[in-house]
């Protein structure tokens, strides 16, 4: 098929209808952190991390482990998606403390 007959698919609406709709609050997607993104922030992706870790680990659903942190389910979700601007780094290590009675937490400088 020459260039001029290809088809684009979606077309531009439907892909500007999904870029719309995609960056709606609707749609729930987890938050990617560039290299640059302040340490604090990193710190509480790393904490995010772990209790993700420790639900893929145990096999828990995402409800259990809301009740289990004594959050509901949206909170739960926020967490586990790392929208990390509504957290402490103390209350995130609250839940981490929860999951992991015996926590040992370091600091290291690189």
């Amino acid at each position: 098929m020459s260039e001029t007959k290809r088809k684009n698919w979606p077309d531009e609406k439907k892909l500007a209808e999904i870029r719309e709709r995609l960056s709606s609050n609707e749609i729930m997607g987890s938050t990617v952190l560039d290299a640059s993104a302040p340490l604090v922030d990193r710190i509480k992706a790393n904490i995010c991390s772990k209790i993700i870790q420790y639900q893929l680990e145990t096999q828990i659903t995402q409800k259990d482990l809301a009740v289990k942190l004594h959050v509901d389910e949206p909170e739960m979700s926020r967490i586990i998606h790392y929208k990390l601007e509504r957290y402490s780094i103390d209350r995130l290590l609250g839940y981490l403390e929860i999951l992991y009675p015996n926590l040992k937490f370091e600091v290291i400088a690189a």
